[in-house]
């Protein structure tokens, strides 16, 4: 069973699609229930695989903490999780919760989500958890004392690329922590793709400049094949901790990412203000490789 976060649209919406195909139950999650309905249908008329919907707004915690309730409780075992919902705001906005908005939606939200069905993974295992990153991680840093930029002059493209360098870290830290529990962790890069991530920008809304970046940039549905590969591959089994793009050779994590003192100062962060504590599973009998 494979739940699938950001499922309404670009890469999500088209990996969805992809692991329905190949016969995989899917859990869509999404804020748009009709958006959901649409790719549930467009799932069922390319595969016979069942697909199912949980409403979900990661700019709320406790939409967020509801969703990973119900999901857990209608699917104790999971065998695939892919976090792949973000936004990219194009001015500083706040969540439900009060949380700068890009850092709640692309971070926090996916570390509360994942930590409560961390239970229902173990109970999977051998299970995957996949990330979705961006190249953009490896020009960021990760400001702990100002992670929201409450003293910084707010930056989109700062803000945004620290929720993805966060989204790396994120990635190390817990394929450490849940070593030998036969949980795999690791992220994807998957590459620039023409989606509406950006569709907050002025210039994005340009009809022109979108035609040309879909000329040149990958399609959503070449990049979520490099997500549904690492949430695949029999290759990849045991592997946990790395980062992969167009192949399944893992590709360099960003440099900042291997610090851990800031890997764990952000998971201190990160679990105070989403109140989630992690429940480690009980080891299995092997560890997973490169964890």
């Amino acid at each position: 069973m494979c739940v699938v976060t950001g499922a309404t649209r670009g890469i999500g919406r088209a990996t969805a699609i992809a692991l329905a195909k190949l016969g995989a139950q899917v859990v869509l999650v999404g804020r748009d229930s009709a958006r959901m309905d649409d790719v549930r249908r467009e799932a069922g008329r390319a595969a016979s695989a069942d697909v199912c919907c949980i409403r979900a707004d990661f700019a709320s915690l406790a939409s967020v903490r509801h969703a990973a309730i119900d999901i857990a409780h209608r699917w104790p075992a999971i065998h695939v999780l892919v976090n792949n919902a973000g936004i990219n705001a194009g001015r500083r906005q706040v969540s439900a919760d009060g949380f700068e908005l890009t850092f709640a939606v692309n971070h926090l939200a996916p570390f509360l989500l994942t930590s409560l069905l961390v239970p229902a993974l173990a109970a999977g295992a051998p299970s995957r958890i996949v990330n979705v990153t961006s190249v953009f991680a490896h020009v960021a840093g990760v400001d702990v004392d100002d992670i929201m930029f409450e003293r910084r002059r707010y930056s989109s493209t700062r803000a945004y690329n620290q929720s993805k360098l966060s989204t790396a870290m994120f990635t190390m830290e817990l394929g450490a922590r849940l070593a030998g529990s036969g949980i795999a962790v690791n992220c994807v890069s998957p590459g620039l793709a023409a989606t509406d991530l950006m569709r907050e920008h002025w210039w994005f809304r340009r009809r022109w400049l979108r035609a040309l970046w879909s000329r040149w940039l990958l399609s959503p549905e070449e990049a979520a094949a490099r997500v549904v590969r690492v949430a695949t591959s029999e290759a990849l089994t045991g592997v946990s901790g790395k980062c992969f793009a167009a192949t399944l050779r893992p590709v360099s994590l960003p440099r900042r990412a291997h610090d851990p003192a800031v890997r764990r100062a952000l998971w201190d962060l990160s679990a105070s203000l989403t109140n989630a504590e992690l429940v480690l599973p009980a080891p299995r009998a092997s560890a997973p490789r490169g964890a």
